[in-house]
C-alpha cells in the first residue's frame, strides 16, 4: 500500500493494481503542459481518455503547442482539441487553489521545474496539500526534493495527500517523447 505521504523517486513502490486503464475520465492538471516534457505527459494522458487541463502563465503558449499537437498526433487530434487552458502562477498557491478549486481534478502533474532549488515554496505542492489533490512532479533535483519532503511530509500526511516527488525526466517521461519518435517512424 502507498502511504499517503511525500515520497521521492528513489523509493521503490510496488503498486500492482495501477494500469493506464485507471486514467479513463479522470481528470487532470499538468501544470506546464505547453512544454516539451509537459505536452509529452499531456499527450499521453489524452491518449488513455483523461480529461485534461494545461495550467501555465500564457495563454500564447500553450496556443502555439495546441495548433502543434495535431501534426504530431493526427489521430487524436479531436481529442487534444478539448485540452484546456488554466492560466496560474506556480509560484503562489492561492493562484494555484484558484485553478483547483474551479474543476474537481484527480491529479496535479507539474512538469515546469517543480522546485528549481528552492526549498522554500513550490506554489503547486502546496495548493495541491491545501485543496487535498493529489500531487506528482518530474523534479531532477534530489537534494531540493528532499529537503521539501521533509519540510512538507506532516502536511501531506494530515491532510491525507498522497505526493511523490522527484520521479525525473529522465529516463521516466523522456521515454515517452521516444516512444513518440518511434511510432511516427514505423507509421
Amino acid at each position: 500500500m502507498i502511504s499517503h505521504a511525500i515520497m521521492s523517486s528513489w523509493i521503490l513502490v510496488a503498486c500492482s493494481s495501477l494500469s493506464f486503464d485507471a486514467l479513463k475520465s479522470k481528470r487532470i492538471l499538468v501544470v506546464g503542459g505547453s512544454g516539451r516534457v509537459g505536452g509529452s505527459v499531456t499527450t499521453q494522458l489524452v491518449q488513455h481518455d483523461a480529461i485534461v487541463t494545461v495550467g501555465g502563465t500564457s495563454s500564447e503558449s500553450f496556443r502555439k503547442t495546441r495548433e502543434r499537437w495535431p501534426k504530431l498526433f493526427p489521430n487524436y487530434t479531436e481529442a487534444l482539441q478539448q485540452v484546456q487552458f488554466a492560466e496560474l502562477n506556480r509560484e503562489d498557491p492561492e493562484s494555484v487553489v484558484n485553478v483547483l478549486r474551479t474543476s474537481e481534478y484527480d491529479l496535479v502533474v507539474h512538469t515546469a521545474g517543480p522546485l528549481q532549488g528552492k526549498v522554500g515554496q513550490n506554489g503547486v505542492l502546496e495548493a495541491c496539500l491545501e485543496a487535498s489533490v493529489p500531487y506528482l512532479d518530474v523534479c531532477d533535483d534530489y537534494c531540493t526534493a528532499r529537503a521539501a519532503k521533509t519540510k512538507l511530509h506532516g502536511t501531506a500526511v494530515s491532510n491525507n495527500v498522497p505526493c511523490i516527488l522527484s520521479t525525473g525526466c529522465w529516463p521516466g517521461v523522456s521515454s515517452l517523447m521516444a516512444k513518440r519518435l518511434v511510432a511516427a517512424t514505423l507509421e
